[in-house]
């Protein structure tokens, strides 16, 4: 309980975060444990400007601590901040394959990406519900995760991207239906209905022209 009171704490900011270790010994004990690094919430984390040093120091803490979402931000960093793009996508597979469920989707969507032919059709559709598209995009559009405009996309990247054809679904049966069909997303807005070729070539065009948004800055510790 203490655990994931002071989880919800930290989200407000690193000094809260502080301020709770001095108020109350349990929270000191918990904050002091490995355990609370290795699992903190860094995604929907607030780094606010104002205490770098202190942000930076924790990020650096989780990231030495195996912390999946530290392993992923830090290969975010490194895949559109600093164009490093193996060591980048090997983070963010490593991030996943430890449980980061964001890291998994974001992994696997490259992967998708990178799938694209010469027509601008995606292949090799993975495993995941609708659904959980809409959740994750959901998470990635939001505005709680921050959108970066202060770096370029890599050439590599971009270049996959405009090779994506978002308009497929306009030559597919699935775009003369009579009577159309709809489905509404968890934001509540209503969308036509597509059929797995049309969803998954609109989904990852929309992905890569979002995810680069998410991306921080990371601090280097070495």
């Amino acid at each position: 309980m203490l655990h994931k009171i002071l989880c919800k704490v930290l989200m407000i900011g690193i000094r809260n975060f502080g301020c709770a270790r001095i108020a109350f010994p349990g929270f000191n004990e918990v904050g002091r444990d490995d355990h609370f690094y290795r699992s903190a919430d860094l995604i929907f984390f607030n780094d606010w400007a104002n205490e770098v040093n202190a942000i930076r120091a924790f990020k650096v803490k989780c990231y030495r601590l195996d912390n999946p979402e530290a392993i992923y931000l830090r290969g975010m960093y490194e895949y559109f901040f600093l164009h490093l793009l193996d060591e980048g996508r090997e983070k963010i597979h490593r991030a996943g394959e430890r449980g980061c469920v964001l890291a998994q989707f974001v992994d696997v969507m490259m992967n998708l990406a990178f799938s694209v032919d010469c027509r601008g059709i995606v292949h090799n559709y993975p495993a995941f519900t609708r659904q959980h598209v809409d959740e994750m995009f959901q998470i990635i559009t939001g505005w709680e995760i921050g959108h970066n405009w202060d770096y370029e996309k890599p050439p590599t990247f971009i270049s996959v991207t405009e090779r994506i054809d978002p308009n497929v679904p306009h030559s597919c049966w699935c775009s003369n239906l009579d009577p159309l069909m709809f489905v509404v997303s968890l934001d509540g807005s209503r969308l036509r209905w597509k059929c797995d070729h049309c969803f998954w070539n609109c989904a990852d065009w929309n992905f890569c022209y979002a995810i680069h948004l998410t991306a921080r800055a990371w601090p280097i510790e070495d």
